[in-house]
């Protein structure tokens, strides 16, 4: 019989649909109903949505199908059927979102399932806020597909969005595939049904019999069903309702037997039509009639008197799912095969007359269909979809290279441990060629995406060898060994396939690819010193497409943010990022906007914004954390501890960097152990402890220069050689920190090598005050602070500035180095460091001044100096103070006396100073 929306006896279900319904108030909330076949869930989902309707809240729902021919995407359908207008969405978002539901027939090529399910997601949390609610019924027969939309949405969801559904209890791998996860997981309310009582039921068959039933067959129908709804029911149909209580109940007393009793009897013309429908993934009664002839409407007719189907419009279902399983569980496989079989020439589905010829296993027209829908899917945006189908075609007998396809998109779906699987199967299989190539770059990027840099190198080289690849897999394979080996550190060996690609790519006029290939040789010019070359960096950005799918690595926006950034452009680093930032939340690529998240926290961290820099690495952190991986966890600890080691938190910075060293040693990446490797010695510098930093960064340092690393950068970070350079000087080592300098000093020949020109001024001044050339260091250290003037890095400028004033300081230009450390202490507070800004205030503390103001200067000797600075004569100034020239001379000679210097030039430079630090004092206050 049609479930009702009648609730009987589930009071505290229904105050728990009516509490789901009111947190909508407060943003996204869930509700599940879960219990055993019968048990009533159905009911109380169709009274759920009944509520909503009643209070105004617009609802979308579907069933999902139990059908042997699930379709991708179908309950994504089903749900948007003509309910919710779609509305104006982003195109990427509007393509994909079409793709999926097949509302157009246009150009799909490897839609990106991502892009599908932030089109969902926009969809779902309009821009007018009204109450949604979705509802689902029968959880765990969704579609591999619009579950994995599910899934992305419950996490990312805001506002008043709600969820409803029903599911079966389940264990294993269908627990984890059913377990919903909200942004806040308790506002996901699970209500499992328990069976009613005796009373409930009583009047549950009493609403629902066409006689009362003695009470003593209830006590016994109650006993037999367990106190199921639906299999009391079932019972009671059997039992006249007239007769007396029987001493047992002459009926089966199992659900199965239950569903057998009312399939018996049917005829074998009723039987098949019902096998026919059972089978469909979207019975229709017009399918039914081409599969079946004409006389299938008499026999569709027949099952809705007995109440086995019903209607909705020309659609059929089962009036429950233990029917529709039932159905099938009768048939003999023959019977089900020779159904399968005659379906597959009516329905016009490419994915749908796949499967049925694959359950039907007609061979070889199911291996060939079952590849052609595999490629119709993924591009509808259903990689999970496509590699289940590849799946079916591996049962069916398919071969070595269409398991690597499965792998493929296996691998494109998340799930890289099914796709390594496959690939473990098929490489040594397959003869050297194309397909073993394939093969060898695919397991190159699990192993470099999860957990191991060198063992992908050897893939890719192995792969790099392979006779007979075309010319497009070539690129590919290059592209990736010069990404590989440009992050171990293998710069020099990284040229060769970085250039071979740029090769093929312009050769190929792919421009997609030869984007990648400029990207990554301006990436390995940068890395051997030869700084960033705008022009092709350029070009690459020009012939970037955003609608390719790629690598996120090797996009050239983020490869070109990074290069700026390494070459302190942060502006234009911020740019890019902040553009791929939008593109990526448009296209819901969470992996990509991870990486984003990683370049922004240390953009920021360098532009002296730790609160924007702490944003982004918890960002970063969360979403790499996500993918599981142990690199993944690894980058999101070092994005974190940069941040810490910044503000100074010491312990939790030695703690994240520490652990995400391990992890990256334990992988074999060890030149993305940079970074963090970089941030502890960068703490140790914060406390003083010169000792520990070199022994951190000095032989990480060395060994890179040796390597002929004039820019120590790779895609996970960079290892500073200043900062060794500096350790090694503050112990001692400084033929060691000699080497350092002079890489720095080389870099910043270049034009546009201020930033490693400041920094190679700073050490080359810290040299010649260690050896005690104070005069020298001081000049040198003046130059550093000139170069990092144009420089957006506060930091910089303040450590050279306190550098300065240490030097001033030994050199007894107490009033000059108490303006230089002022200034120091200034930006140290401004960014919010406060273990430099102690540093600074410590040698603060060992100036003692002489009377007078700011610079020790009266407020007359003041005046005059700052005239006289600004580049007036003696003369000039007379006139200007009404004093005489000789007064004015007198008063010059003081100033020169108390500030420590000997010329005008000196003055100059002294007063810009002390003008410079008010001014960025009063600009961070």
């Amino acid at each position: 019989m049609p479930l009702t929306t009648e609730v009987i006896g589930r009071a505290a279900e229904l105050e728990a649909a009516d509490r789901f319904l009111d947190a909508l108030a407060d943003g996204p909330a869930a509700l599940v109903f879960e219990g055993d076949p019968g048990i009533g869930k159905t009911t109380l989902l169709r009274a759920t949505e009944a509520m909503a309707r009643r209070r105004g809240m617009r609802v979308v729902s579907c069933v999902a199908s139990a059908s042997e021919t699930p379709l991708s995407y179908s309950a994504l359908a089903d749900l948007f059927e003509g309910s919710v207008a779609l509305g104006p969405l982003p195109p990427a978002q509007s393509r994909a979102l079409n793709g999926a539901l097949s509302r157009d027939g246009g150009d799909l090529t490897d839609a990106d399932p991502r892009a599908v399910a932030t089109a969902v997601l926009s969809v779902l949390q309009r821009p007018d806020r009204e109450p949604l609610v979705v509802v689902i019924d029968d959880l765990q027969s969704l579609d591999r597909a619009t579950a994995q939309v599910l899934e992305f949405c419950a996490r990312r969801v805001t506002g008043p969005v709600g969820l409803a559904t029903s599911r079966r209890p389940a264990t294993g791998r269908d627990a984890a595939r059913l377990d919903l996860r909200l942004r806040e997981p308790e506002r996901l309310a699970l209500r499992r049904l328990a069976p009613l009582d005796l009373a409930t039921l009583r009047q549950v068959l009493r609403r629902r019999s066409r006689r009362p039933l003695a009470r003593r067959t209830v006590e016994r129908i109650h006993d037999a069903s367990g106190g199921n709804p639906f299999y009391a029911l079932e019972l009671a149909r059997a039992v006249h309702p007239e007769a007396p209580a029987p001493s047992a109940l002459p009926l089966s007393t199992t659900l199965q037997e239950i569903v057998d009793g009312r399939l018996a009897g049917l005829g074998a013309d009723l039987e098949q039509a019902l096998l026919a429908v059972a089978a469909l993934a979207a019975p229709t009664v017009e399918l039914l009639v081409q599969a079946l002839g004409p006389g299938a409407e008499v026999l569709l007719e027949d099952a809705e008197h007995r109440g086995i189907l019903e209607r909705a419009g020309r659609r059929l279902a089962f009036t429950h799912p233990l029917l529709s399983n039932g159905v099938l569980a009768r048939a003999s496989s023959e019977e089900r095969r020779a159904m399968h079989a005659r379906l597959s020439s009516v329905v016009p589905d490419l994915e749908e007359r796949a499967r049925h010829l694959a359950h039907a296993r007609v061979l070889p027209d199911a291996l060939s269909a079952l590849d052609e829908a595999a490629h119709y899917v993924r591009a509808r945006g259903a990689p999970a979809a496509a590699a289940e189908l590849l799946d079916l075609a591996l049962g069916l007998g398919g071969g070595h290279e269409l398991r690597v396809r499965a792998a493929e998109h296996h691998l494109d779906a998340g799930d890289a441990a099914r796709a390594q699987e496959l690939l473990d199967e098929a490489v040594p299989t397959l003869p050297s060629g194309a397909a073993r190539a394939r093969a060898l770059l695919l397991l190159a990027e699990i192993r470099y995406q999860d957990d191991s840099y060198p063992e992908a190198r050897a893939l890719l080289e192995e792969a790099r060898v392979q006779e007979g690849v075309d010319q497009r897999l070539r690129v590919m394979i290059d592209l990736r060994l010069g990404f590989v080996l440009s992050n171990l550190g293998c710069i020099a060996a990284a040229e060769g396939p970085a250039r071979s690609a740029l090769a093929g790519a312009a050769a190929l006029g792919n421009d997609a690819l030869r984007a990648e290939a400029l990207a990554l040789s301006a990436g390995v010019d940068f890395a051997l010193g030869l700084g960033v070359r705008d022009a092709p960096l350029g070009h690459a950005l020009d012939l970037e497409s955003p609608d390719v799918r790629t690598t996120s690595v090797l996009r050239p926006s983020l490869v070109a943010a990074q290069l700026y950034l390494w070459a302190a452009r942060l502006d234009d680093s911020r740019e890019l990022l902040a553009e791929l930032r939008r593109r990526h939340a448009e296209r819901g690529e969470d992996f990509e906007l991870a990486w984003v998240c990683y370049g922004l926290a240390w953009l920021e961290g360098l532009g002296g914004d730790l609160a924007a820099a702490s944003a982004a690495a918890d960002e970063a952190h969360e979403r790499l954390v996500q993918l599981g991986t142990r690199h993944g966890r690894a980058l999101g600890l070092a994005a974190r501890a940069s941040v810490d080691a910044y503000s100074g938190r010491v312990y939790e910075a030695r703690q994240r960097a520490s652990e995400a060293i391990a992890l990256f040693e334990r992988g074999g990446w060890h030149t993305a152990s940079w970074r963090p490797l970089a941030t502890l010695g960068f703490l140790d510098l914060s406390v003083g402890d010169y000792g520990a930093a070199a022994e951190k960064l000095g032989p990480v340092a060395l060994e890179a220069v040796a390597g002929g690393l004039a820019a120590p950068v790779t895609w996970g970070g960079s290892l500073s050689y200043s900062d060794a350079a500096e350790a090694l000087v503050g112990v001692g080592r400084l033929e060691q920190a000699e080497r350092l300098i002079a890489v720095l000093e080389r870099r910043g020949s270049a034009p546009s090598g201020a930033w490693p020109r400041g920094q190679g001024a700073r050490c080359r001044g810290l040299l010649l005050a260690a050896r005690g050339e104070l005069p020298a260091a001081e000049q040198m250290l003046q130059r550093g602070i000139a170069a990092h003037a144009g420089v957006p890095i506060p930091m910089e400028r303040a450590r050279g500035l306190l550098a300065l004033g240490r030097v001033q300081r030994r050199r007894r230009k107490r009033l000059a180095a108490n303006a230089t450390l002022t200034h120091a202490l200034a930006i140290f507070e401004a960014i919010g460091s406060p273990l430099w800004a102690d540093q600074a205030r410590a040698e603060l503390a060992r100036i003692t001044l002489p009377p007078g103001g700011p610079n020790g200067l009266t407020a007359s000797e003041e005046r005059v100096a700052r005239l006289a600075a600004s580049g007036l004569t003696n003369r000039e100034v007379a006139q200007r103070v009404h004093l005489s020239t000789r007064t004015v001379e007198l008063r010059l000679r003081r100033a020169y006396r108390k500030l420590g210097i000997s010329s005008r030039a000196e003055l100059g430079a002294h007063m810009a100073l002390h003008a410079a630090s008010h001014d960025e004092s009063s600009h961070a206050a």
